[in-house]
């Protein structure tokens, strides 16, 4: 039984010191590598965040871009088929802002005849329209472009050219 007791004695003296001390350090080894692992994670969200920043910077640069080119006229046209051998053209306001000296042109090589009996004209509220009789021919082209003109309020001269179709 003396004998166990001084196994017991010296493990207790010499083996659990030693065990207890490598324990630390291996403790001491993986906490210092929680901490690298916390810094590069730490990096990681501070890039993430800068990152995050930027895109919501640049979405709402995109979103005034978007509102400032909505804002104002929005002069279209297409020619519409009222029965054989009739057609008007039909000139509208798609934007949110009054257009001024709305007008319209479609260039002679599509052999297509305007009247032009009520252009240009003062102004076009938005979302209303104006239309005007055009004169297809056998030799007018099938497919067309448009070029709307109005102004602003301000002055400022502005064009839309539409493709359009018979």
């Amino acid at each position: 039984m003396g004998f166990i007791f001084e196994i017991i004695r010296n493990v207790a003296l010499y083996v659990m010191p030693i065990a207890a001390f490598l324990l630390s350090i291996l403790a001491y080894l993986k906490s210092k590598e929680c901490v690298q692992v916390k810094l590069e994670l730490d990096d990681v969200q501070k890039r993430l965040n800068e990152y995050d920043l930027k895109l919501k910077q640049y979405e709402l640069e995109k979103v005034e871009k978007e509102r400032n080119k909505e804002k104002g006229a929005n002069i279209e046209a297409r020619i519409v088929k009222i029965s054989q051998g009739k057609h008007k053209i039909k000139i509208w306001n798609s934007g949110n802002e009054k257009a001024y000296d709305v007008d319209y042109n479609i260039p002679p090589e599509y052999h297509i005849i305007m009247t032009k009996f009520i252009t240009p004209f003062e102004y076009l509220d938005v979302g209303k329209s104006f239309e005007e009789d055009v004169v297809i021919s056998m030799e007018s082209q099938r497919k067309f472009k448009i070029t709307t003109l109005w102004k602003n309020e301000k002055g400022e001269r502005f064009t839309n050219d539409v493709i359009g179709s018979i």
